[in-house]
């Protein structure tokens, strides 16, 4: 099928993106003079129906969040030969998926976007909306640096979740003697039906197995996002869709042999498979990750200064920062000055929630006291009330001197 002239009201400019079920088209609205990109389902009958709910979902969730780091989203419609259709920002760049196979950015730039991705989804979790869909392809990084988390499609609000009744929560845990049959014949069925909203590959095995998603879960899919950018493997290997689904299922992560034993410890907590022993918010457990990076203590200084700055003017409750003179990583992968800097307690900070507001302030202090601590701030009001009062007895001792001279 040719490519149409026009979506909507908006041009068609070209394609940049073909999948299985439609395509991404860049186009340009007439009315505001911007680009956009327009996502395209070809469906037709009840899956019409269900890709214009998705639609209508992610427009409504982007309108919630309204965050630097999510990719905005300017209009939904259905056109009647094409289908439904999505118009959003237009972020000129990449997806994290090609980034990691084009193994193009280091290690300090890749942990980067995980902060800013971090920013974005823990934005949806504090709405209470899970993205239930946290994978490379849908990260965005643009030209200019900015990560963008995209495709709330199938994301929910924690206040109405439900349970999958095909696949019951009450089955039996999987590192529990499960049956061989039960694990193949889930793992088939997850592959084959197409029913499985959401990536199984990121999935966690609470999700795989029935149950909805939670922030519990968003967090291990972003764990193992950070994973395979990080190590260019996903945690769970696997030859196929169905092999990576029983190992996710049976087996724990697999730890490359070259990766520093800090760090393995960090991802063997971030994706046990006990949403209960995972780390409990995205901040800590990016923390964890950037103290346990190898590398210069300058570049983890960076990346702690980074994490503690949010662009949405909110932050970060503390973070840890390395002195300067930290010695690298040994060839163990830890560093030799930890267990003594770890015997002390870490250097805290606490960001101010308005920036403006702090910045005033200390503009203030500056102004008010000097170096030697005399506050001429009170000292110029006081001299200056004084003035006052010396002015009105001024103006007021002619008319008391006639008062008195009378008889």
């Amino acid at each position: 099928m040719a490519d149409p002239k026009s979506i909507g009201r908006y041009q068609i400019l070209r394609p940049i993106g073909q999948g299985g079920m439609g395509t991404v088209y860049l186009a340009e609205d007439p009315l505001l003079k911007r680009r956009v990109a327009i996502k395209v389902v070809r469906v037709t009958g009840a899956a019409r129906h269900q890709a214009m709910l998705r639609f209508r979902r992610e427009a409504e969730i982007s309108a919630q969040l309204n965050h630097p780091n999510l990719v905005t989203i300017f209009d939904v419609g259905v056109e009647e030969d094409l289908g439904p259709f999505l118009a959003m920002e237009y972020v000129e760049g990449k997806s994290l998926g090609k980034h990691i196979r084009e193994k193009d950015l280091d290690q300090e730039t890749a942990a980067r976007v995980l902060i800013q991705a971090m920013r974005a989804l823990r934005a949806a979790h504090r709405r209470a909306i899970v993205h239930r869909d946290v994978k490379p392809e849908n990260i965005l990084l643009s030209e200019e640096g900015r990560a963008k988390l995209m495709d709330f499609g199938i994301a929910r609000t924690m206040g109405h979740m439900s349970h999958n009744p095909e696949l019951p929560l009450d089955a039996p845990m999987l590192d529990e003697g499960a049956p061989d049959g039960y694990v193949q014949t889930l793992a088939l069925r997850l592959t084959s039906t197409g029913d499985f909203l959401g990536s199984p590959a990121y999935a966690p095995a609470e999700v795989l197995k029935g149950g909805e998603g939670t922030p519990a879960s968003d967090r291990y899919s972003f764990a193992a996002t950070a994973f395979e950018l990080l190590t260019g493997q996903l945690p769970h290997p696997g030859s196929g869709l169905t092999a990576i689904i029983i190992h996710i299922l049976r087996e724990p992560i697999t730890i490359p042999a070259e990766m520093p034993p800090g760090l393995a410890a960090v991802f063997q907590r971030a994706l046990a498979l006990d949403p209960d022993d995972r780390y409990t918010t995205l901040p800590e457990f990016m923390e964890e990750l950037i103290d346990a990076l190898p590398g210069p203590a300058s570049m983890r200084a960076r990346l702690f200064s980074a994490l503690g700055q949010d662009d949405d003017g909110s932050s970060v409750s503390t973070a840890r920062f390395r002195l300067p003179g930290m010695l690298a990583p040994d060839d163990s992968g830890s560093n030799p000055t930890d267990s003594r800097l770890r015997q002390s307690q870490p250097l805290k900070i606490s960001l101010a929630e308005d920036p403006v507001e702090s910045y005033l302030a200390s503009r203030k202090h500056v102004m008010d006291y000097r170096s030697d601590g005399t506050n001429w701030g009170s000292i110029l009001k006081w001299a200056v009330l004084v003035f006052l009062l010396l002015q009105l007895f001024w103006w007021l001792a002619p008319a008391l001197s006639r008062i008195q001279l009378k008889p």
